[in-house]
């Protein structure tokens, strides 16, 4: 059964790239919490908050996508600009000391998941969207807290 079948049904070729890119924050959180004979936790702490904040401006770029979908004239000024937004919290992240730079990637990560389910719910979005994008989201943000957990005992 295809997702056009059952809306709520994630795309399989989505499922797994999603899972995909989940896998090195797990991955790198890992590094955090032992020793790795291929990575330091340094090293794994910057490449996580990192890949967080591609994540984050990854997600906010799905807003271009919806507003290329609709038709011209109408007025997505603020939408555009949250989208960037998003870029910028996830490159201002990698500005700050590992605390403060992971707590602004979470909060990100979960207000752009909380913006995209919202969208679902309105329709502006697949129905599948939302599960998969909490799905996503735990992917990546568990592992980014648990890095938090671990620079906040130590």
């Amino acid at each position: 059964m295809s997702y056009i079948e059952n809306p709520h049904s994630i795309p399989c070729a989505a499922f797994v790239l999603g899972l995909s890119c989940v896998t090195p924050c797990v991955l790198l959180a890992f590094s955090q919490w032992t020793v790795l004979p291929f990575l330091s936790a340094e090293l794994g702490l910057r490449a996580a908050a990192a890949f967080g904040a591609l994540t984050l401006s990854f997600a906010g770029g799905i807003r271009w996508g919806l507003v290329m979908k609709c038709e011209p004239g109408a007025r997505h000024s603020p939408e555009l600009i949250a989208s960037a937004l998003a870029a910028l919290v996830g490159w201002s992240a990698l500005l700050l000391s590992p605390p403060f730079g992971l707590i602004l990637l979470i909060a990100g990560l979960l207000l752009q998941a909380l913006w995209d389910i919202l969208s679902v719910e309105q329709g502006r979005l697949p129905q599948w969207f939302g599960n998969f994008r909490m799905l996503l989201t735990v992917g990546v943000v568990l592992p980014l807290f648990s890095m938090l957990g671990k620079l906040i005992v130590s």
